[in-house]
């Protein structure tokens, strides 16, 4: 996201093994580079954009003497590039000293201190960055996203059909589970977003408290209100499996998808629902799917603005993961992170017809919620 309106909606900072207390400061202004002959878009790594990008086989930064570069930030464009840092040796010749494979789209790489080194794609395409941030010595901003793989089982899974409606249609889900009640949360999409749009909800989820890589979608995003369209588009088959893979790979005790209606209508959300339910009893059969691993059984799904064992949880409370804030103001807060998405109309809402506090139990192996607050009532800690 735009670093300027994620410095100010951020609220915690991220201890990093910086050697000293103080905040890292950015010191890109005071560095200078050298481009590979060929390269594009020089000056748009700093237009506080995702929509522009440098291109080029290798980016070529000298610090000054008496502030070393001790991590570099990239927020990549067109797609997460794996690649490396070169220092120049005696005689000129550069070498890798340091490489991310990790496929992020925004990555942070911590530096010894270099002065002068070179980002260089370790595979034969160029580099795309749309934005970059060189850090002093200190603690990181909490800006810099210091992104983790996603380990072991996860509490809740939540599945979104794009970036947004993780913020609009589920609320407070995310900020709630994943900040206050540390619940071990992944976040999975089932389209593939454009370069911006998966900065920008990396943005969105770092803000509100979710800290290991979200799972990406895989299909092309298209925009239609008809289930059987969508499906005639990608594919029930794929979808499903795709579906129970996830279930299967992080196991989660609680699931969290979109309306069956899909919200206002879209055949992308109608999908996530319909994909769901029907991977339900899918990811538990071990005779199916057999190539996805273990099978595994849900034990509580929920569906957005379900009429059927409703639950309205309150987003409003202050939290004191967020100092105070609410659910409801960091999931607002997350949706404008989306900034390509702001002039759709939309609005996070805990009200009305869109209400993203109401879900409904579809499915329980644990029994019916009682007190109707909890999306772990009933599931043990």
């Amino acid at each position: 996201m735009k670093k300027l309106l994620c410095t100010a909606l951020l609220l915690l900072l991220i201890p990093m093994a910086f050697a000293e207390t103080r905040e890292a400061a950015d010191i890109t202004g005071k560095c200078t580079f050298a481009y590979a002959s060929g390269s594009k878009n020089r000056n748009t790594m700093r237009d506080d954009s995702y929509l522009t990008y440098f291109t080029g086989k290798y980016l070529e930064i000298t610090a000054p003497e008496d502030q070393p570069c001790f991590g570099v930030y990239l927020c990549f464009a067109q797609r997460e590039t794996p690649y490396g840092i070169q220092v120049q040796k005696e005689g000129g010749k550069w070498e890798t000293v340091l490489t991310d494979d990790r496929l992020y789209a925004n990555s942070f790489l911590a530096l010894p201190g270099y002065t002068h080194f070179r980002i260089v794609p370790l595979e034969k395409d160029a580099l795309n960055i749309a934005e970059i941030s060189l850090l002093g010595e200190g603690e990181l901003p909490s800006w810099v996203q210091t992104w983790v793989p996603f380990e072991g089982k996860a509490d809740i899974l939540v599945l979104s059909a794009h970036g947004d409606d993780e913020m609009l249609f589920f609320g407070g889900v995310i900020p709630y589970y994943a900040g206050e009640m540390d619940k071990h949360m992944i976040v999975c999409y089932l389209t593939d977003q454009t370069s911006c749009r998966r900065n920008e909800l990396l943005d969105g989820l770092w803000l509100c408290g979710v800290r290991e890589y979200p799972h990406m979608g895989v299909f092309k995003d298209i925009k239609n209100n008809s289930l059987g369209d969508s499906y005639g588009f990608w594919g029930e088959k794929p979808v499903v499996e795709y579906v129970t893979g996830l279930l299967r790979t992080y196991q989660p005790e609680v699931v969290v998808t979109h309306d069956i209606r899909g919200e206002y209508g879209h055949g992308a959300h109608r999908v996530c629902a319909d994909a769901m339910i029907k991977a339900l009893s899918r990811a538990a059969d071990a005779s199916l799917y057999p190539q996805l691993g273990d099978p595994w059984q849900v034990k509580k799904l929920y569906l957005h603005l379900y009429k059927e064992n409703e639950i309205v949880m309150d987003w409003r409370k202050p939290l004191d993961f967020f100092g105070g804030k609410t659910a409801f103001d960091m999931a607002n807060a997350g949706f404008k992170c989306h900034v390509s998405q702001q002039s759709n109309g939309l609005i996070v809402q805990d009200w009305g017809t869109y209400a993203n506090n109401r879900f409904g139990l579809y499915y329980s192996a644990v029994g019916p919620d009682a007190v109707k607050n909890d999306m772990f009532e009933n599931i043990p800690e």
